[in-house]
């Protein structure tokens, strides 16, 4: 059992190293795009676990997750890109350090997120940050929607029936931290899966404690 703590111990610090190593990139890559940086936590305006409704804290996803799950999606300059709960607008900054020529939004709830991500995005021409609800939203202007789990189970239930309503056209729909509700899209009409995984290693390096899933989706409306 000592032998067995120590071991614990020792994984934990170099687990401690490793965030660090990964908080100094995204860093220097923030500070690169947008003058600072983005890694700093904001929690939820309205989070009720228990009745899984709400939102969730603003948490920066890394630039080597992003890229990643980029990687499976197809997106062309015609596009035109949402991140629906930006936070301080991490996602749009990867789309801007790996140059998409697609036009870039975001729309965050948030005041204090929403105000990072308004101030140093004010430097592109082709990002738009929207502070508001994203359940008041218009999504047909749009043709790629990103999501880092910004709604609770029952709350991201009803964003999936708001979102259908408001759609003449196909989208495709990036889910990432998808394992807590992504299984409401599997039997949903018009919906299908593109492509599904897992990530807690890259380039041989944890990057999360545990591991996290995202999927790829593409919604047809005339075919609900």
């Amino acid at each position: 059992m000592k032998y067995h703590g120590k071991k614990i111990t020792v994984n934990r610090c170099k687990w401690a190293l490793i965030r660090r190593f990964w908080n100094f990139c995204d860093e220097v890559n923030d500070k690169r795009i947008c003058g600072i940086s983005l890694t700093k936590y904001v929690p939820s305006v309205f989070r009720d676990d228990e009745n899984g409704v709400g939102m969730t804290g603003s948490q920066s996803t890394r630039y080597c997750i992003l890229k990643e799950i980029f990687s499976h999606v197809e997106i062309n300059d015609n596009d035109s890109f949402l991140d629906v709960g930006c936070g301080k607008g991490r996602v749009l900054a990867y789309l801007i350090k790996e140059k998409y020529g697609c036009k870039k939004s975001g729309i965050e709830i948030n005041k204090i997120s929403s105000a990072v991500a308004l101030e140093w995005s004010k430097r592109y021409k082709d990002v738009e940050i929207i502070e508001g609800d994203a359940f008041k939203l218009d999504y047909d202007p749009y043709t790629v929607l990103f999501l880092g789990r910004p709604f609770l189970p029952k709350t991201f239930a009803e964003f999936l029936d708001k979102l259908e309503s408001s759609l003449s056209h196909p989208i495709t729909f990036i889910y990432w931290v998808d394992q807590q509700s992504g299984y409401m899209l599997n039997d949903r009409k018009g919906w299908k899966c593109q492509y599904k995984s897992k990530i807690d290693k890259l380039h041989g390096l944890k990057v999360h404690g545990t591991p996290q899933g995202f999927s790829v989706w593409t919604y047809t409306p005339h075919e609900q």
